[in-house]
C-alpha cells in the first residue's frame, strides 16, 4: 500500500484514510492464518487464552465476550459482512452479531471457487444493512480478495498482469473508496470511527514460503493498522502494536468501559502524541503442527527483539534487520529469550483454552482446502521435536511436493511423478508428497499403485491421519475390501471415530462384502457424526433397495425412497441420489415421479448412463415406444448396456429393432 511505501500498487482510498488517521508502522498479528487472527481481533485475547489456533480444528467458545457483544450491550446495531469459508458463523465469531452475512452461495463467488465473494459483493450487502440503520451502529466489513489464487477483476487482471497479487490489493482499494464515498455522501464520515487492518500478510516466496500460514516472519505477521476516528490528528506511530490493542482502543474512543480479561492494551495515547508502554508481543504459527505434524512455532516480540522459538531458533534484530535474514541465535545466549516467551506464554494462558479444540467436520475440511488450506483431521499430538521436525527443514520438500502437483495440472506427468519421488526419497515427513503422487496415480487409473504409495507413506509417517484415511480410501476404490475392513477395524486412529468420511467407505467396504447389517450401521455412525452429509444417506438407500430385490418387502423400498430424498435434501445437486430415487419409484410404480428424478440424474451427472435405461423403461411402460427407443438407443452406446443381464439386453435389441421398422409413438 502507498501508505506504507509501497510505489507498485496504487491504493488511494486507503492511503487517504490513512492520511487523516493514524498510522502504525509496526502493528503485527498474533497469528498468520486467518480464523486465530481474527479471533483475536474481536476478543482482545491472544492464542493461548482464545485457545483458537488453525483454521480447521477450533471454534470460539460461547463464554468468549467479542467485541460486538460489548457493543451490542452498549446500545449499538452489530452487522458482519463476511467474504471467505474460514469465518462462517460456525466457527463462532458471529456472537454479539445482529446480522452475520456470511452467504457465499448467492452466484457472486469467484468462478469455480466455493468458499469467498468478491469485495465489491460483501460491500453491496453491507452498504444495503447500513442504510437501514438509525442508531449507533458497529459494522465489520471482511475483504478477503488478496488471497490465493490471486484474480483480481478487469481492469486490475490486466492493469498487474505481472504482479496478480498487486491486482487484488488494488481491486480491494477500489472497494475500500466506495465504502469511504458512502460515508462521506451520507454525512458519516464526521462521527464515524474507522479501523482498517489485515489478518496477516503474505510472503509471496520470501523465505521459502509462497503464501502464509506456515513460518512467522514479518513478511507474514506484520499487518496494516489504521485507525481514522473524529477529533484526532493524522499521524504515525512507531510503537509495537498488535491485533489483541484493538478491543480496548474501541472501548477508549467510544467512550465504554473496558471489560475484564482483555490483554491488549489502548492505544489512544500513543494517537495522541504520547508513548506506549513497552510490552512484548507474542505469535504463534500452529497450522503446520496441527495439520502436518510438523514442531510448532511460537515467539515474542520486545522492542527491537524478535525470538522464533522452534528446534532451530531464530533471533532477529528489528531495528537493523526488519527483513530479518540475519538469524542472530547462534551468536547470543537465548535462555533469556526463552525464559520472556515462556512468561509471557503462561501470563497470556487461560485454563479452559483447550475447550477451543473442536474436530472439523467433512464440509469444512473440503471448503478450507477448497481455498488452499492444509486442513486435515489432526495427526497424534507429539511432545518432543527435533531439528528435522522444524517448519524450515520441511517446507522445502512441502513445496516441491506442491510443485509436483503443479506440474501433473500442466500435463507434465512424468516431471511430477519425478519431483515428488525425489521428496520422498528424501525421506522428510512431507505427507503432502505421498498424497498428492497417489492423486496422479488415481487420476490415470492406477489405484494398485496410489494405494501402494499411500501405504509407504503410512509405514514412514505412522501418526499422519491424513494418509490413513486416504489409504483406506484407496483400498476401497481398487476393491480390497476385506483390507479396507481390516484396517479401519485395527484401532490404530482413534481420529477415525470421528471422521464421517471413514466410516462411510467402511461401511462401503462391509456392503462389498455382503456385511449389509454391518454397512447399514456404518452408515448410520457416519451420519451421527454428521447430519449433513449426503453420500451415508444415498448409501442408505441403495442398501434398502437392494434388499427389497432380494426380500420384495415393500418396506425395504419405501425406506430406499425416504434416504434418497433425505440426501437430495441436504445436496439437491446429488446426482446419484437423484438416480437411485428414480430407480426406487419405477420400481414402486410412480412413472411420473420416477422420469423428473431420472432427468435430474442427468442433468447433474451426464455419467450416470443407467437413468438412460430406466427412462426408457418409463416411457415404455406410458406407451411411448418412440421416446423409449431413442433412450434405449442411446443406452446401447454406453458401457453401462454390458452391465444388463443377457435377456434385459436382448429385449432392448428387440424394442430397438421394432421402433427402427416400425417407427411411431
Amino acid at each position: 500500500m502507498g501508505c506504507y511505501g509501497s510505489r507498485l500498487v496504487s491504493t488511494p482510498a486507503i492511503d487517504g484514510l490513512a492520511a487523516r488517521g493514524v498510522l502504525f508502522t509496526r502493528a503485527f498479528s498474533q497469528a498468520s492464518t486467518t480464523l486465530p487472527a481474527h479471533t483475536t481481533i474481536l476478543l482482545g485475547t491472544a492464542p493461548p487464552h482464545h485457545g483458537v489456533h488453525d483454521n480447521s480444528n477450533f471454534v470460539v467458545r460461547p463464554e468468549m465476550l467479542t467485541l460486538a457483544e460489548h457493543l451490542k450491550a452498549a446500545g449499538y446495531a452489530t452487522g458482519a459482512f463476511i467474504g471467505a469459508f474460514p469465518l462462517d458463523a460456525r466457527f463462532g465469531l458471529d456472537q454479539g452479531f445482529d446480522v452475520y452475512d456470511d452467504r457465499l452461495d448467492r452466484g457472486e463467488d469467484r468462478p469455480g471457487e466455493g468458499g469467498e465473494r468478491r469485495a465489491e459483493a460483501v460491500w453491496t450487502s453491507a452498504r444495503t444493512w447500513l442504510e437501514r440503520q438509525k442508531g449507533p451502529w458497529f459494522l465489520w466489513v471482511h475483504f478477503w480478495d488478496p488471497h490465493d489464487p490471486y484474480a483480481a477483476p478487469e481492469p486490475f487482471l490486466s492493469r498487474y498482469a505481472d504482479r496478480p497479487y498487486d491486482g487484488e490489493v488494488a481491486y480491494t482499494d477500489s472497494v475500500v473508496g466506495r465504502l469511504r464515498r458512502h460515508l462521506a455522501d451520507k454525512g458519516l464520515d464526521k462521527r464515524t470511527c474507522v479501523v482498517l487492518t489485515g489478518d496477516h500478510g503474505e510472503s509471496m516466496g520470501e523465505h521459502g514460503e509462497r503464501t502464509h500460514g506456515f513460518l512467522a516472519y514479518n513478511t507474514t505477521i506484520r499487518i496494516p493498522l489504521v485507525i481514522s476516528s473524529p477529533g484526532l490528528e493524522g499521524r504515525r506511530v512507531a510503537n509495537n502494536v498488535s491485533h489483541m490493542d484493538i478491543f480496548p482502543t474501541l472501548c477508549d474512543i467510544l467512550g465504554l468501559r473496558r471489560p475484564e480479561g482483555l490483554q491488549g492494551i489502548s492505544l489512544l495515547s500513543s494517537m495522541k502524541g504520547g508513548r506506549l508502554p513497552s510490552r512484548p508481543i507474542y505469535f504463534e504459527s500452529l497450522s503446520p503442527y496441527y495439520n502436518m505434524g510438523w514442531a510448532p512455532i511460537q515467539g515474542s516480540i520486545r522492542e527491537s527483539e524478535k525470538f522464533i522459538d522452534s528446534p532451530l531458533p531464530e533471533l532477529y534484530d528489528l531495528e537493523s534487520d526488519f527483513n530479518e535474514t540475519r538469524n542472530l541465535a547462534d551468536s547470543r545466549a537465548l535462555s533469556r529469550s526463552r525464559e520472556t516467551l515462556r512468561d509471557l506464554v503462561g501470563r497470556l494462558s487461560s485454563g479452559g483454552a483447550d475447550r477451543s479444540a473442536q474436530a472439523p467436520d467433512r464440509q469444512t475440511l473440503e471448503r478450507l482446502r477448497s481455498l488452499g488450506y492444509v486442513a486435515n483431521v489432526p495427526s497424534a499430538a507429539r511432545k518432543k521435536f527435533g531439528p528435522e521436525d522444524d517448519v524450515k527443514t520441511l517446507l522445502p520438500h512441502h513445496n516441491r511436493a506442491m510443485t509436483g502437483l503443479d506440474l501433473f495440472k500442466e500435463g507434465k506427468p512424468r516431471e511430477a511423478e519425478e519431483a515428488l519421488r525425489e521428496v520422498i526419497s528424501a525421506g522428510k515427513a512431507v505427507s503432502t508428497a505421498y498424497i498428492n503422487l497417489a492423486f496422479i496415480y488415481r487420476s490415470q487409473g492406477r489405484m494398485e499403485d496410489s494405494a501402494a504409495v499411500l501405504r509407504s507413506g503410512l509405514e514412514a509417517l505412522p501418526e499422519t491421519y491424513a494418509l490413513y484415511s486416504q489409504y483406506l480410501t484407496a483400498l476401497y476404490t481398487a476393491g480390497r475390501f476385506e483390507d479396507a475392513v481390516r484396517l479401519f477395524e485395527d484401532g490404530r486412529m482413534r481420529q477415525a471415530d470421528l471422521d464421517p468420511v471413514i466410516w462411510n467407505f467402511a461401511g462401503l467396504a462391509h456392503w462389498k462384502m455382503g456385511n449389509d447389517a454391518k454397512a447399514g450401521e456404518y452408515f448410520e455412525r457416519s451420519l451421527a457424526l454428521d447430519r449433513k452429509f449426503a453420500v451415508p444417506h444415498c448409501n442408505l438407500g441403495n442398501l434398502r433397495y437392494f434388499s427389497f430385490r432380494k426380500s420384495q418387502d415393500p418396506e425395504e423400498l419405501r425406506a430406499a425412497v425416504s434416504s434418497y430424498r433425505k440426501a437430495l435434501a441436504l445436496d439437491p445437486a446429488y446426482g446419484a441420489a437423484h438416480l437411485g430415487l428414480g430407480v426406487a419409484l419405477f420400481v414402486g410404480g410412480d412413472t411420473d415421479a420416477s422420469i423428473p428424478s431420472l432427468e435430474s440424474a442427468l442433468k447433474h451427472d451426464p455419467g450416470l448412463h443407467e437413468a438412460l435405461y430406466f427412462l426408457g423403461l418409463n416411457h415404455l411402460r406410458r406407451g411411448e415406444r418412440e421416446k423409449a427407443c431413442g433412450y434405449f438407443i442411446r443406452h446401447s452406446q454406453t458401457p453401462a448396456f454390458d452391465l444388463l443381464s443377457p435377456a434385459e439386453r436382448s429385449r432392448v435389441a428387440e424394442i430397438i429393432a421394432e421402433c427402427r421398422k416400425t417407427p411411431g409413438p
